[in-house]
């Protein structure tokens, strides 16, 4: 009970400022004109402040932990490559198919690996997570770009590396990654009110893309995509946790406060930023809202019944 109420309690805020714009749009304070300019302030300015302050404010990576983080990398670019492979196959609406494949393998590690990993396996878990999470942002913001503009609606065109490529470069989050590791890397000096000010609009970006997300989620959407969210939420809550846990027991044999961190990371719900990409890139960013929220209430069930296990045969 106390893993299901923690779960719940790791999940219910995030819905709560879902459900609370929701209850603002029908009341008529979130109007069509201010969530479509919410959203655009959240991808161009505050989605990019909070990638560059998540890299530059970010602790040094551990190298100890190499072989885990090393392994959490795998686990992206295996789903990423599987997934683009198989969804379009299967999926022949191209709205919807840079969606399915970012929704299906990047969960919410900004939000949910930091204090789960504090809660379940303490200060060293912590450390750990505080790791992978500054050695995959780049990669995961990087290869979310690509994928948006590989599958990007073009009037029935092919996919171009060469477009994908000059797209991802007008990608304002992309230039956060990139700002943000210069500094990081080169450890270049920012003017201490600067920083507490851009700290300050960063913690902005989820609780308003959140709000804005509630203003423009309609439940009828669920219905139309109740074949792709079944299909997405499956992968991405059961699938995908299942056979990356397995892997990161049986053949890195992590236990622990070792493998809680890998844990979070591999079953967290989708990320918000997943649906801001899909309004930006005009994909199917009802079917995005849908998996964000779903995904947020489902994991709560998920997360608890892993912990469960997990805890019960002494892996955690």
């Amino acid at each position: 009970m106390e893993n299901l109420i923690f779960a719940f309690n790791a999940v219910a805020p995030a819905f709560s400022i879902v459900f609370l714009g929701f209850l603002l749009k029908r009341g008529g304070i979130l109007t069509e004109e201010f969530v479509a300019r919410g959203n655009a302030l959240c991808f161009n300015v505050l989605f990019p402040v909070l990638v560059f302050f998540n890299l530059y404010d970010a602790a040094s990576i551990d190298f100890t932990y190499v072989k885990i983080i090393l392994f959490c990398i795998g686990v992206i670019l295996i789903s990423v490559g599987i997934l683009t492979i198989v969804i379009p196959r299967f999926v022949k609406e191209r709205r919807k198919v840079g969606v399915m494949i970012q929704c299906m393998y990047r969960g919410n590690f900004m939000l949910y690996g930091l204090p789960f990993s504090k809660s379940l396996g303490g200060a060293q878990s912590l450390t750990l997570a505080t790791s992978i999470m500054a050695a995959t942002l780049p990669i995961l913001n990087t290869l979310a770009v690509f994928v948006y503009a590989a599958f990007a609606d073009v009037g029935g065109e092919k996919p171009s590396a060469k477009k994908a490529f000059l797209n991802a470069l007008k990608n304002p989050i992309i230039w956060g990654v990139i700002l943000g590791l210069i500094f990081y890397i080169f450890k270049l000096p920012f003017p201490t009110f600067l920083h507490t000010a851009g700290n300050d609009v960063a913690k902005t970006a989820t609780p308003l893309a959140f709000l804005f997300l509630g203003g423009q989620f309609e439940f009828r959407s669920a219905k139309r995509n109740m074949k792709e969210l079944l299909v997405g939420l499956i992968t991405k809550l059961v699938i995908v946790p299942s056979v990356f846990l397995w892997a990161a027991v049986y053949l890195l044999h992590l236990r622990g406060v070792d493998l809680i961190p890998v844990f979070i990371f591999v079953s967290a719900p989708t990320a918000i930023t997943n649906y801001q990409m899909a309004i930006q890139f005009d994909a199917d960013y009802e079917l995005a809202g849908d998996f964000l929220i779903y995904s947020m209430i489902f994991s709560a069930f998920t997360l608890f019944f892993f912990i469960y296990i997990l805890r019960n045969v002494g892996l955690i």
